[in-house]
């Protein structure tokens, strides 16, 4: 089966940053978590697993806690 993809035009979309700790919230266990630096607030993501195609891997250099640590982008597709 071959899927047409449909051409147009549209906003590119915006990057999603997602951390990784186990945590829970109300009783509610979760792994992935984005970050509000204004709040200093993790805000879990019930969405137990991310789905896409893997289209390109990120070693980036980021400070935390006052030290250079090495982080992985990952860089996910969807299919059309």
């Amino acid at each position: 089966m071959v899927t047409k993809i449909k051409l147009g035009l549209c906003n590119p979309p915006e990057p999603i940053y997602l951390y990784v700790n186990q945590g829970e919230v109300d009783g509610e266990s979760y792994v992935w978590y984005k970050f509000n630096i204004n709040q200093d607030k993790k805000i879990p993501v019930s969405q137990r697993a991310l789905t896409g195609y893997l289209s390109e891997l990120r070693l980036t250099t980021k400070e935390f806690k006052g030290k250079d640590t090495e982080a992985i982008n990952y860089l996910l597709g969807r299919k059309a």
